[in-house]
């Protein structure tokens, strides 16, 4: 099978939020992650930094199917995923301080 390489990330606020492990989902250290962030916030972000988003809110993270707190698709940057992520949760950390 012939897989399509992918022009978009997609982030979950899962990434993010330091109420959970590592295994279950989280992405960032946890000196830079907040609890319970919203797909809104990191759209804001995503938005004052130009770059283009797209937010699906009845979505879940594979980890926690049960729980829908939606993704958002953004078209791939330079440099890595990890460095993007950790951009966004420093700007989170800073705005909830």
């Amino acid at each position: 099978m012939v897989r399509k390489k992918r022009k978009t990330w997609i982030i979950y606020p899962e990434y993010f939020d330091k109420n959970i492990f590592r295994s279950q989902g989280r992405r960032v250290p946890s000196e830079l992650a907040v609890s319970s962030p919203k797909i809104e916030e990191i759209g804001d972000i995503l938005d004052s930094w130009n770059i283009p988003n797209r937010l699906e809110e009845n979505e879940h993270h594979p980890a926690t199917w049960y729980k829908r707190n939606g993704r958002i698709f953004i078209p791939k940057q330079r440099g890595s995923k990890h460095k993007v992520l950790k951009k966004i949760a420093k700007e989170l950390k800073e705005k909830r301080t």
